[in-house]
């Protein structure tokens, strides 16, 4: 960790890489794990250093290059293609554009706890196996003969390896999870909940907490009007099935149906 005399330098290098990686997608080195000669040249040299050099002037503290990097232009660009820039740069090595990209399996499970108002905040501690639990994903115990199937479907990495960056695939079981998984369904009923001791039962207002909790967003005048037709006909359809609690299940659905939008696990 020495900068003047030893590796410190490079150091620095490779944990802001993996920062910017982590923010962006694909880090100003694309081999995270081999700065070496046979690992990939920096799109932008001089940002990986300056980078490392706030770093080192920080303390080595992580939390400045976080709000560096996140207060930056660059974070804040739009995902909307250019032709001419396509033409130009298809892989957006430059960063002309925002990557859009999936969020880790993790914090999408994380990202309903906390939505719902189940998540148990409590820090430290040991970890568990049991999917039910309502701690953050990190205190999942990682058993190679017992892992979590949300997880794996989500592309939890391989826990025989280090892995520099994670893969991010798009399966049909991931959307089958969202649908009938019963812990999905368990912060679907969570929010349902939240919702209605918060804002009441009046649709509009139900929908639109909905939407500010799961999008952090309004939604516009065709997705309220969608929002409280879902509503009222999922309902309907409960009422004939013989469920006594028939709104109350409709607003479930469609805080489920909140959950598998790609705007909820997708950032862009």
């Amino acid at each position: 960790t020495d900068v003047d005399f030893g590796a410190g330098a490079l150091l620095g290098r490779v944990i802001v890489n993996r920062l910017w990686q982590h923010h962006l997608g694909q880090g100003i080195v694309t081999t995270p794990s081999d700065f070496g000669s046979q690992g990939a040249r920096p799109s932008h040299p001089e940002l990986l250093d300056y980078l490392a050099g706030e770093l080192i002037r920080n303390g080595w503290r992580l939390k400045p290059i976080h709000r560096l990097i996140m207060t930056s232009a660059v974070y804040q660009q739009s995902a909307e293609p250019r032709e001419e820039s396509l033409a130009v740069d298809s892989d957006n090595r430059s960063y002309w554009r925002w990557n859009r990209r999936r969020l880790e399996g993790e914090i999408i499970r994380d990202a309903m706890l906390a939505t719902s108002g189940l998540l148990d905040p409590t820090p430290f501690g040991p970890g568990t196996l049991d999917e039910g639990h309502r701690r953050r994903s990190i205190y999942f115990t990682v058993k190679r003969s017992q892992l979590i199937p949300m997880m794996v479907l989500f592309d939890a990495p391989e826990p025989l390896q280090s892995m520099g960056l994670r893969g991010s695939t798009t399966v049909a079981p991931q959307a089958l999870l969202m649908m009938n998984n019963p812990q999905v369904r368990a912060y679907a009923a969570g929010l349902a909940k939240r919702l209605v001791r918060e804002v009441g039962a009046e649709p509009e207002a139900v929908i639109a907490r909905g939407y500010a909790y799961t999008l952090s967003r309004a939604p516009d005048a065709d997705e309220l009007a969608s929002g409280v037709e879902f509503l009222k006909e999922q309902g309907a359809r409960h009422r004939g099935d013989g469920h006594d609690q028939a709104a109350e299940l409709a607003l479930m659905d469609y805080c489920q149906a909140l959950f598998c939008l790609s705007e909820f696990m997708y950032v862009d």
